[in-house]
């Protein structure tokens, strides 16, 4: 099948050559035979930051262009994209619609995120979502949805044969509950190190002088809106405990690792930790919700004993404490931890029966088999 495939290979810019989406999206494909016209969108990506409407219209005009001298050329089964609203003129998904070459976008995080895809989705005939209670979401707006879970790629994500010198590990950024549940850790007795973006807070003195600052700012504000005082409030309470963590845990607290790096690190940890809460539009003073991450499946393709938040989404994937250790709150979580660093004969068996679901069940190669049959493009 001839694919014209638009995605970016970074899930996170600020790791360094991060190539999560391309080993994870593209080279499956490659991998199960496909012709892949890759359109890179690395440069382009400021547009949905900025709503920058010259690069958007600058962007819009090369991908039509570049599609339609790839259909030229040879017609393309299938156009898959990974875009957002503000990158791209939904015009240029409505033009492609109308040679008859289906159209499908994939997006994540639209539990608390949404509004990166409301603009765009109704102009393509499928509309891929990771989370599986989103369905509605895209209903109420006229699109089409499509449960395409997380998965990962074998290739790349696979046990490493390393000394495990490392009690519990986190990869992710500092956002939420997660600063949290790492304190809660740490100041009862596990060596966790967590490493990502806002784990280590330099120039703690001036972010003190500033938050004083802002807090006296609020406090007049409150008279006039008490709505801004309550988002404010919340915002200072959440960077305060964010902060706190690096302050009186440095030792334990990391920048960002690159891929390899995170790859060798599950191999490396008794058990490596997710933590599925996000807040709604990632804003403190709304409310908490949960989501599953690529994490919660590249650790177990990678070999880890990986220790989560339950979900019954996550349950469907993994059996829960057999393949994968799920907790419903923190002191169930440092239970399970606590257990489990103390039976390593039982750890292994979790870690290598989620290993094995993970390789059955749970590769992208599977997933976009399952893809093709289900919107009858298996035979093309």
């Amino acid at each position: 099948m001839r694919i014209f495939q638009v995605i970016g290979s970074s899930t996170n810019g600020v790791i360094k050559n991060n190539q999560t989406w391309y080993r994870n999206l593209y080279e499956p494909l490659i991998e199960l035979g496909h012709d892949v016209v890759l359109f890179k969108i690395e440069e382009d990506e400021q547009a949905v930051h900025l709503y920058d409407t010259q690069i958007r219209a600058r962007f819009s005009e090369k991908l039509e262009k570049s599609f339609l001298q790839t259909h030229k050329q040879r017609p393309v089964d299938f156009f898959f994209s990974y875009l957002m609203d503000g990158m791209v003129d939904p015009s240029v998904i409505d033009s492609i619609r109308k040679l008859g070459v289906p159209t499908c976008n994939f997006s994540c995080n639209n539990v608390h995120q949404f509004y990166l895809v409301d603009e765009l989705s109704p102009h393509f005939d499928y509309n891929l979502h990771s989370e599986k209670n989103v369905r509605e979401k895209f209903l109420t707006i006229g699109a089409n949805p499509l449960w395409w879970p997380m998965a990962s790629n074998p290739k790349y994500f696979k046990p490493m044969d390393v000394p495990r010198t490392i009690q519990a590990s986190f990869v992710g950024a500092n956002y939420a509950l997660r600063a949290r549940y790492v304190a809660y850790l740490l100041e009862n007795g596990i060596d966790v190190h967590a490493y990502g973006p806002n784990w280590q807070w330099g120039h703690t003195l001036r972010w003190r002088g500033t938050a004083q600052h802002y807090r006296y700012l609020f406090r007049v504000l409150t008279a006039f809106s008490p709505s801004v005082q309550h988002r404010a409030s919340a915002n200072l309470a959440d960077h305060d405990l964010r902060r706190y963590v690096g302050d009186r845990f440095p030792q334990n607290v990391h920048p960002p690792i690159s891929d390899d790096e995170l790859i060798a690190l599950y191999s490396r940890s008794h058990i490596s930790l997710g933590f599925l809460e996000v807040y709604d539009q990632h804003d403190p003073s709304r409310p908490v919700t949960q989501h599953l991450h690529l994490r919660e499946f590249e650790a177990p393709m990678s070999g880890a004993l990986y220790c989560t938040g339950y979900m019954d989404e996550l349950a469907e994937m993994f059996e829960p404490d057999k393949e994968v250790l799920m907790y419903r709150n923190q002191y169930e979580l440092i239970d399970k931890v606590r257990y489990y660093l103390m039976h390593p004969d039982q750890a292994e068996q979790i870690r290598k029966a989620g290993h094995l679901r993970a390789l059955r069940d749970h590769t992208y190669q599977n997933r976009f088999k399952s893809l093709f049959n289900q919107i009858g493009l298996e035979k093309r």
